[in-house]
């Protein structure tokens, strides 16, 4: 009977914190407007079906089966900014319960109730459950595959193998650098091998049927990784590497938290990550590989090719905020005062910085930049974009129709002369100009294109929206 009421107390926990996730990924779900990456994903997913599915071998192609996934969900459901956002954000939502019980298998009820809380009120994963990409889903899917794998092992079923199989494929399509929780996998095997050495014979099976949806991607991945191929990331030393990531998971991505509030948060969250650590010592190794060793592969591939951004790593802030819930219930076990202090402080953290990241326009907001454009139209009015990708954004929101041209790139050493002569020829029969500027930065880093229009020109409209500013010239009025 005992048993019974505590497992009916766990569900009841578990239901509320289910809703809760829910409540907070979907208020103010479509507030910050989309940006190229999710107007990317929209016009990916709705491609032909025969070229959408040959992008699973294509080179370079990343996160084939998330655009192969969405393409009904936008059919089921249109590409308005909250429908396409939604399918994240269910996957978000289920997130937590499978990180409760995915921390079942290592770690008291208590600790992995905790994680399953912080996974709900996460101002991260919060931040990417309202994003149309594959974030959520690579994390959801790298929890599944390590739930099967640990079920597999524990007991032996072949269906435990083979949804072990099924779901760790599913990963490889999904983001290249999610192969990653394959070798964390085997290395979890060396660890638990007085544990689980009767598997083995079933265990290299599974790890050998692993090889033959990894072939499409191996043909073109290893050969990339051995070239000089550019990514545009940065390289970050190790040291780089963890703060930031460590900074995201505890903060989120606002950026607008004060200097006392960043180094409470983090004074707090490296105390728990501490105490998570060394408190309590049954599975320790375990949460500390999940942890670290994804986050030291993508180190050592980008000590030949710079590929880190913290979102790429999204998959392993389950085990950051398993750890984390384990060092709450060690401080439990030792003062339930300093127990209630600190978990208040970490919601309070947490609140204040999703309330941030959901009321400040941190994504360009082309959402406005659009209308306002649509209030200020003429004729023979010309666009010109800079840089040129950001168009797509801006036809998502404006679907009048409009001239428009590409910015000239002038980072490659073009000259002023080249520029004004270029421009000069694109802006023929045009006397009202637009300039749309976003990320300008990586196509006109020295910015001849406004400087041009300045001195050619008289600035007779303009606004400034988050990250897009609009100018509109009239040529042949100097000022």
């Amino acid at each position: 009977m005992g048993g019974r009421l505590r497992k009916a107390r766990i569900g009841y926990v578990l239901s509320a914190l289910v809703l809760t996730a829910f409540a907070l990924r979907a208020d103010h779900l479509d507030f910050q407007s989309l940006w190229r990456d999710e107007v990317d994903a929209i016009a990916f997913a709705t491609r032909a079906l025969p070229r959408l599915l040959s992008t699973f071998a294509r080179p370079k192609e990343n996160g084939p089966l998330y655009f192969l996934l969405l393409r009904p969900w936008i059919a089921l459901t249109g590409d308005s900014e909250f429908s396409v956002r939604f399918f994240s954000l269910a996957l978000g939502v289920l997130a937590v319960p499978l990180v409760y019980t995915l921390g079942r298998r290592w770690l008291s009820p208590l600790a992995s109730m905790l994680g399953a809380l912080l996974t709900a009120v996460s101002p991260y994963l919060i931040w990417y459950s309202q994003e149309a990409k594959m974030y959520t889903l690579i994390t959801f899917l790298t929890m599944l595959s390590l739930y099967f794998y640990v079920e597999a092992l524990a007991r032996g079923r072949w269906s435990c193998w083979a949804a072990y199989v099924v779901v760790t494929s599913l990963c490889l399509y999904t983001h290249i650098l999610a192969a990653l929780i394959i070798p964390l996998e085997i290395l979890l095997f060396v660890v638990w091998w007085p544990r689980y050495r009767a598997r083995l014979k079933p265990w290299l099976t599974a790890i050998g049927c692993m090889t033959l949806p990894y072939i499409p991607l191996a043909l073109w991945e290893i050969p990339l990784l051995l070239s000089s191929y550019e990514t545009g990331h940065l390289f970050y030393p190790l040291s780089k590497v963890l703060s930031t990531l460590f900074l995201v998971f505890s903060h989120g991505v606002s950026g607008v938290a004060s200097p006392w509030r960043l180094t409470l948060a983090s004074i707090l969250y490296i105390f728990l990550f501490l105490a998570g650590v060394f408190l309590v010592g049954d599975e320790r190794m375990t949460l500390l590989l999940y942890f670290f060793l994804p986050i030291a592969g993508v180190y050592l591939i980008s000590l030949g090719m710079p590929i880190f951004a913290d979102r790429y790593l999204i998959y392993v802030a389950p085990a950051f905020y398993l750890i984390l819930g384990r060092g709450l219930a060690a401080v439990k076990l030792r003062s339930n005062a300093v127990f209630a202090l600190c978990l208040a402080l970490v919601l309070i953290l947490n609140g204040q910085s999703i309330w941030a990241q959901s009321h400040t326009r941190l994504k360009s907001d082309f959402r406005s930049a659009a209308r306002y454009f649509a209030l200020h139209p003429e004729p023979d009015d010309l666009v010109i974009f800079l840089m040129p990708y950001v168009r797509h954004t801006f036809e998502y929101y404006y679907r009048g129709d409009y001239h428009w041209a590409d910015g000239p790139y002038t980072n490659g050493g073009m000259s002023e002369g080249e520029l004004g002569a270029t421009l000069s020829e694109m802006t023929e029969g045009h006397r009202s100009i637009w300039l749309v500027a976003s990320e300008a930065e990586l196509w006109d880093e020295r910015g001849l294109v406004k400087a041009w229009l300045d001195g050619n020109g008289k600035l007779v409209d303009g606004e400034e929206f988050a990250r897009v500013s609009l100018c509109r010239y009239q040529l042949g009025d100097k000022p």
